[in-house]
């Protein structure tokens, strides 16, 4: 992970976990345009990691979270736009993506702690829902054979507790080179 100008860090996600965080990228996708077509697709490039039961599974796993993170949100804002999310098939990771995958890790190893550090990053509240499918989650991604362990990603949350990802706001059109 290299240290930017800006003193941001960059994370490079593996194929395998781009894979899984294209799930939560394409919920965007979903609700806005209800394009069932979208989640297809990438049930599709998961079978290329694992089976396609399990990819179905693991599919399904991150609509319901992704769902319940976006209901349990403790801020006002709607719709929430503000999840910072890469393109599609990007390695590259945001804040939010890392804070996700971070709450994910953190349910799954029990850590709950860190998981309320994750869900405050992402302006979501941690209940027993939230909770139960992160973890649900966490443990069918590792019985794909997909790791997300908190030694992974608590230190992005570490780094500065207090610090939550700011909604980034798109460049005018005119300032794009």
């Amino acid at each position: 992970m290299p240290m930017t100008d800006t003193g941001t860090i960059d994370v490079l996600l593996s194929p395998r976990m781009a894979l899984v965080v294209d799930i939560f990228r394409a919920l965007g996708d979903f609700e806005a345009f209800y394009d069932v077509s979208v989640i297809d697709t990438l049930e599709a490039r998961l079978t290329t990691a694992t089976d396609p039961n399990t990819a179905r599974a693991v599919v399904s796993d991150a609509l319901l979270l992704g769902f319940a993170m976006r209901n349990q949100r403790t801020d006002a804002s709607w719709p929430h736009g503000d999840w910072e999310m890469k393109p599609i098939g990007a390695r590259q990771a945001s804040d939010h993506e890392c804070a996700t995958l971070t709450l994910i890790a953190a349910c799954t190893g029990d850590d709950l702690v860190l998981a309320g550090q994750a869900a405050r990053a992402l302006s979501v509240k941690l209940n027993a829902t939230v909770s139960s499918l992160a973890r649900d989650m966490g443990q069918r991604l590792q019985r794909a054979g997909v790791r997300i362990a908190v030694e992974d990603w608590s230190p992005l949350l570490a780094r500065d507790e207090k610090a939550q990802p700011t909604p980034r706001s798109p460049r005018p059109a005119s300032a794009r080179s």
